[in-house]
């Protein structure tokens, strides 16, 4: 078996521990090279050091090296992980108060919305060195990415560098469901989910347990009616009050979390929808954002030292919380074939009543070199019509983005629901293009 290089880029995050535990003993990865890049000197150090703990542990004889531009870092790659982003939680603030400004209140602005929109293009600048790069060292390569917003990333990929092998993970569906399952009182992985939609709002088609096979759906919806966790919030736990009046309205439970649906329910975003559902006010979202510097390897030991462990899950390290790019490798080099309950890809028929070619987040399976979708069906009218509206503003913020259109951008910001007059549009756009100049850059 060949010796892999497998290239983390944004090793500073919390990401590269959970990607470091997968090489440990799996014989794909003897001798592999584990190759660290971070633009930031010191979180790269502590990476380092925290990696070759981890690795200290496990049999297999994985090299780390260390990097801080592209071309030596992805030079040679097989694999390239991402996680990675620019000023994360410092823009993140004007993602949010420029729209606000002009009368467009979200609750969250990370992957729908005005902030959404932002947050993607100036993301897609930030990949297009990182794709250029690897069509020169690595055209080989998988890209395996973590950043968001994640269907707008994806997107772009497929549209303007389709000669590039990409894949889009997120452990929202895995890691909510594992949630979910120690709040109904069952194990992690007792419950095996059927999904799809777009990334941080999938639909639940069915669910079963994963021992006997059949399922479970009613006796689900049943807990979750009477569970505390879907009607009170809690301090360290994601809040769900809102997922169940998204349900009783659609018919079809929504897969995110509170803050992450919401993102794409305007209808649900007048000014008492904070106290309603217990959600945090802009003013409290502000303030926890200005006082994180970003998800790094620091902050991700401070909390689990000096901070009261969450609820959920009891044991963060249980085997079915672990992230699946490695999975996926592990799948790729054996041609073993591998389900895997969400991946972001082309739909290509996976949901019915949705285009082919767009970004969903839907089950996949690795076989044949290839990362497959796997058809679920179709999903009903109105969680169908919310997705398909995002898809086409993703398809939009990709093209504005690649050709520095102005009228595209204000297009879609038009378009998206959060916006209600062309003046919003036009003067968010206008805010925007003026505070974030140095990363727009294909815009002139």
């Amino acid at each position: 078996m060949k010796k892999l290089k497998i290239t983390m880029l944004g090793a500073g995050s919390g990401f590269v521990l959970t990607i470091a535990k997968e090489l440990l003993h799996d014989p794909v990865f003897a001798d592999c090279e584990f190759m660290l890049m971070d633009v930031a000197k010191d979180r790269l150090a502590v990476a380092e050091s925290s990696v070759k703990e981890v690795l200290a542990a496990g049999e297999n004889k994985v090299t780390v090296k260390t990097a801080t531009e592209l071309r030596p870092a992805l030079e040679g790659s097989d694999y390239v992980i991402t996680s990675c982003e620019k000023n994360r939680y410092a823009f993140w603030v004007d993602d949010l108060r420029v729209p606000e400004k002009y009368g467009v209140h979200q609750i969250k602005g990370e992957n729908g919305g005005p902030g959404g929109l932002i947050h993607g293009m100036r993301n897609i600048c930030l990949y297009r060195e990182i794709l250029a790069m690897m069509r020169k060292v690595c055209p080989g390569a998988w890209l395996m990415n973590f950043t968001n917003p994640m269907s707008i990333l994806c997107t772009y990929f497929k549209n303007y560098f389709p000669d590039i092998k990409a894949l889009g993970f997120c452990h929202q569906v895995h890691g909510s469901f594992g949630l979910i399952a120690e709040q109904l009182g069952w194990e992690p992985g007792d419950l095996e989910v059927v999904t799809a939609g777009v990334n941080h709002m999938n639909w639940l088609f069915d669910i079963r347990h994963r021992h006997t096979g059949k399922s479970c759906l009613e006796e689900f919806l049943s807990k979750i009616r009477e569970s505390k966790y879907w009607h009170e919030n809690f301090p360290s736990i994601p809040e769900q009050r809102f997922s169940l009046e998204v349900f009783d309205v659609f018919g079809t439970y929504p897969v995110g979390y509170d803050e992450h649906i919401v993102e794409y329910m305007p209808f649900f975003s007048e000014p008492g929808i904070q106290k309603k559902f217990g959600l945090k006010s802009l003013a409290e979202f502000y303030e926890g954002l200005t006082k994180q510097k970003s998800h790094t390897l620091e902050t991700q030991r401070l909390l689990g030292k000096n901070y009261a462990k969450p609820p959920f899950p009891a044991d963060p390290d249980h085997p079915y919380y672990a992230e699946n790019p490695c999975k996926v490798i592990t799948a790729l080099e054996t041609n073993t074939p591998t389900y895997f309950d969400a991946i972001n890809i082309r739909n290509n028929g996976a949901v019915g009543n949705l285009p082919d070619d767009v970004i969903l987040d839907v089950p996949g399976l690795a076989v044949g070199g290839e990362v497959r979708s796997v058809h679920v069906g179709d999903l009903p009218a109105g969680p169908a019509e919310l997705c398909r509206r995002q898809t086409v503003l993703h398809e939009m913020i990709s093209q504005a983005c690649e050709e520095g259109s102005d009228r595209l951008a204000v297009q879609a910001l038009c378009l998206d629901p959060y916006v209600h007059s062309i003046d919003q549009a036009k003067n968010i756009w206008h805010d925007f293009r003026e505070i974030y100049k140095e990363e727009l850059t294909t815009f002139k």
